[in-house]
């Protein structure tokens, strides 16, 4: 018994936990929001969420990855300490600058779209990104200092919250676009505000210009490459929303939610393997911390090809099972988000590998060949299959990006690779 009690205690333990907390309630969320709204209702969701994780798909680049690998490379507490406060005023600054973007963006919108109600999605919208995007920085600098367990409440307060109040609004059919935009913005909102009062958030200006100073080496790379990242999934579906519709966007959201506890294991592994790797890097350098990515990736690609092989098998009646029959025509679709996840998993190792020692411009290049591939291809594919072409150029352009990063190792010289340094005080 004191053995299980230490394992649920562990680090591993408590994030794969907090992590199936947040895709099992991503999932139930996205059950509710297709049924509630309607395919083409979700569709119209599907791109305002689009959006939301554009911004936090920067957000994660410039500022949360950094932190995440920096943070665990710091040789003391003390200097982790001032980094991620300093990085703490790094995020303010960012989500100031994206809340007025998301209102003008909103604006802009408005001012194109003059039917009555547009107006209304100003507010909604814009608070979800802000509350969104805060809540995410905190889960990540929840791990960053080694409290697994504080994230795991904070997430219940954001992800169970949100389920509840979906579900409140569903049941006496008050479920519309905006309302669930709110649901974010609340759950999310209240989740930040208490985690900050109790972990006393703060930082300095000093501690910001020397954390940005510490982090923006890499985050210029990862922050480009990120975004090239979002134009070959994203990207991609508000392509083929234009070409066939939201409804598109909507079957590919639906079906990506039905891979959603698979996430479980591709969150934890952001929130964990960086730090890992970072451990080992400082314990026996670039060969060990690639022994180690080489073969957690090893294990992970083997246990993920079984469990998509036996799910492929059951494409539609998941689809029928989960959403009814009007996504029965999706299961192609579905099929190809599981090859996507399953290419990202690789992808992911070598990414991390890069990271850890400071490497990053091959992650940069290889997303802008992920972002050329899939850019290229998506518009005649989506004309040529409809919502299926979406995901034919998404993995495409994947297959581009793992074959550039794995050439670009295999051939790097790795006497001459970048060594561990720690961060100066």
């Amino acid at each position: 018994m004191a053995n299980i009690f230490q394992f649920g205690r562990s680090r591993r333990s408590l994030t794969i936990l907090d992590q199936a907390l947040v895709s099992g309630s991503n999932f139930i969320t996205g059950i509710i929001l297709v049924r509630g709204l309607g395919l083409i209702e979700f569709g119209r969701f599907t791109i305002a969420y689009a959006i939301l994780l554009l911004a936090n798909s920067v957000q994660l680049s410039f500022i949360s990855s950094p932190m995440i690998t920096l943070g665990s490379l710091c040789a003391t507490t003390a200097e982790r300490r001032h980094f991620v406060r300093g990085i703490y005023g790094v995020q303010i600054i960012f989500c100031t600058m994206a809340s007025v973007l998301a209102v003008l963006g909103v604006a802009v919108y408005v001012s194109f779209r003059h039917h009555a109600g547009a107006m209304e999605f100003l507010w909604p919208f814009a608070s979800a990104v802000v509350a969104f995007l805060m809540q995410d920085w905190l889960r990540r600098y929840y791990f960053t200092v080694g409290k697994a367990a504080a994230s795991l409440w904070n997430d219940a307060i954001s992800y169970l919250g949100q389920v509840v109040i979906l579900c409140l609004l569903w049941w006496p059919h008050r479920l519309t676009l905006n309302t669930a935009l709110w649901s974010v913005a609340i759950t999310s909102g209240v989740a930040f505000v208490l985690g900050a009062l109790l972990e006393k958030l703060g930082c300095t200006r000093e501690e910001t210009r020397r954390s940005w100073h510490h982090a923006h080496a890499i985050s210029i790379d990862l922050g480009i490459a990120n975004q090239l990242q979002w134009l070959v999934y994203q990207g991609a579906m508000l392509i083929g929303a234009g070409v066939v519709g939201p409804q598109a966007a909507g079957g590919v959201r639906a079906t990506q939610n039905i891979v959603g506890p698979v996430n479980v294991a591709y969150q934890a592994m952001e929130n964990i393997v960086p730090v890992r790797a970072a451990e080992e890097m400082k314990r026996g350098g670039i060969q060990r911390v690639s022994a180690f990515l080489f073969r957690f990736g090893s294990i992970g690609f083997a246990v993920l090809l079984v469990f998509f092989s036996v799910t492929a098998l059951f494409s539609r009646q998941f689809l029928s099972f989960f959403y009814g029959r009007q996504l029965h025509a999706y299961a192609a679709v579905l099929d190809l988000q599981m090859l996507y996840f399953l290419l990202t998993w690789p992808i992911r190792q070598v990414t991390f590998l890069f990271r850890t020692i400071r490497h990053t411009r091959p992650i940069l290049i290889g997303s802008v060949v992920a972002a050329v591939v899939s850019l290229a291809a998506v518009y005649p594919a989506v004309r040529g299959f409809g919502a299926t072409g979406i995901m034919l150029a998404a993995v495409a352009a994947q297959i581009g990006n793992l074959a550039y990063m794995a050439v670009t190792w295999a051939r790097m010289p790795k006497a001459r690779a970048p060594v561990f340094e720690t961060q100066p005080e």
